[in-house]
């Protein structure tokens, strides 16, 4: 792989038309410190943009939603958590078998990655490949396994015995990631799939399923939220303040990924847009932006829509011939105002049983219809009769719907009849 850091750090963004750092758009994070502050990091070329942003909006929603369920066990809305641990037995064989197994996997395959990561050698493309370092891959799983045994041996007692806790419904948040990011991730790629089903195959479901392109949030949102749904039935907590509690942390995990998607510049962007700016004091990249440097520019191919940059060569060295709207940016900041109305205005305020949550729809549902006028589609959209509409669309006007309805209609006789007392 050429990298596109030839003459990068005098350049200076010198292809955008104004040079703001805001504007900027990194692949990776390797990217961002060789621009920002000159530092080569080959290493973090691993480190995706996008998977960064991703995980912290991940790291978010955990907060807000944990805090939240604590909050309404305290107010005797969910039942608290009682659970017993042994202390004092050595570790079972599985233990050892676990943490040994992921240290050889962390050695053999990212620590190669990183070791290899320089000119002429992508991480990105050999991540799912059989390739690593079976040296790196035994030290580490050796390291682990003698730490853990030490561990093991430093907790043992001569009786174990038998320690009973406390908690909030808190507890819970770790089950409850774990399966919104697996029934997530599947929900986003068979919505992403059937947003353009024409071209798709039962022989080609399976590669286009399990690709790292390619992702739907309305996808992961409804897939990962019944996915949680199931589990929480099963723990008996109620479905109605689950919702209610989730609904801010989905708003804000939505904000900081969209900033993901801007600064990496997966191509989630906005339609051709060279109209004059409406307000002299918005920066230029603002209002349009040509996206420099995105992720989906590899090789020496100037893909559709797309020229090289003067001085680049390789991959991220393409930028849009017309500029676009910046859409992902703005989500970002819609998504954060949002989340700060949810959390800061009305979660304190709201009361009735899943209104919090029809709030939350009626925001989500508003500002993704609002952002489907200037988002780029291209072939992915629906046609019934006279009526061409996008996916995202259609799932968006019926959260609104359904979020009026509930504010409006039968929310507080309905909710109130849902909820039974914790315990």
């Amino acid at each position: 792989m050429e990298l596109w850091h030839v003459n990068r750090i005098s350049q200076k963004f010198s292809n955008s038309r104004d040079s703001d750092y805001f504007c900027a758009v990194y692949p990776t994070l390797y990217h961002f410190l060789l621009d920002t502050f000159g530092i080569h990091a080959n290493g973090l070329q691993i480190v995706n943009t996008f998977g960064l942003f991703v995980a912290l909006a991940i790291a978010a929603a955990f907060i807000t939603m944990q805090a939240e369920m604590k909050r309404r066990t305290g107010l005797g809305q969910f039942a608290g958590v009682s659970y017993q641990v042994t202390v004092g037995k050595p570790y079972p064989v599985s233990d050892y078998l676990l943490n040994g197994g992921l240290a050889f996997l962390f050695g053999y395959k990212i620590i190669y990655l990183i070791t290899n990561a320089g000119e002429g050698f992508s991480p990105q493309e050999h991540i799912v490949t059989g390739e690593g370092s079976w040296l790196w891959g035994i030290l580490f799983a050796v390291a682990v396994l003698l730490w853990r045994y030490r561990t093991d041996k430093k907790q043992r007692l001569p009786e174990p015995k038998v320690i009973h806790k406390n908690t909030d419904s808190g507890f819970h948040m770790g089950n409850i990631t774990t399966i919104a990011l697996i029934s997530g991730f599947f929900g986003a790629k068979l919505f992403h799939l059937l947003e353009d089903p024409s071209g798709l195959t039962l022989s080609n479901f399976v590669g286009e399923f399990f690709s790292s392109g390619g992702w739907t949030f309305y996808g992961g949102l409804i897939c990962g939220a019944a996915g949680v749904l199931i589990y929480c039935r099963r723990k008996k907590l109620n479905l109605l303040y689950i919702l209610d509690s989730g609904g801010p942390s989905m708003m804000v995990a939505y904000g900081i990924g969209r900033f993901g998607c801007h600064f990496s510049g997966d191509g989630d962007w906005g339609l051709a847009n060279t109209h004059a700016k409406p307000f002299s004091w918005l920066p230029d990249w603002a209002w349009s932006y040509t996206y420099p440097h995105n992720v989906l520019g590899m090789g020496n191919s100037a893909p559709d829509g797309m020229k090289q940059i003067p001085g680049y060569t390789g991959d991220f060295s393409y930028e849009l011939i017309v500029p676009v709207y910046p859409t992902p940016l703005y989500e970002a900041l819609m998504g954060l105002i949002l989340f700060y109305i949810l959390w800061r205005v009305l979660r304190k305020r709201v009361s009735t049983p899943g209104n919090m949550f029809a709030w939350y729809m009626v925001f989500a549902g508003l500002e993704r219809f609002t952002i489907e006028a200037i988002r780029e589609h291209g072939t992915s959209l629906y046609r019934l009769g006279g009526l061409v509409f996008s996916q995202a669309q259609m799932i968006s006007l019926l959260l609104l719907a359904l979020g009026v309805l509930w504010l409006t209609i039968g929310g507080k006789k309905l909710g109130n009849r849902l909820v039974k007392p914790a315990g």
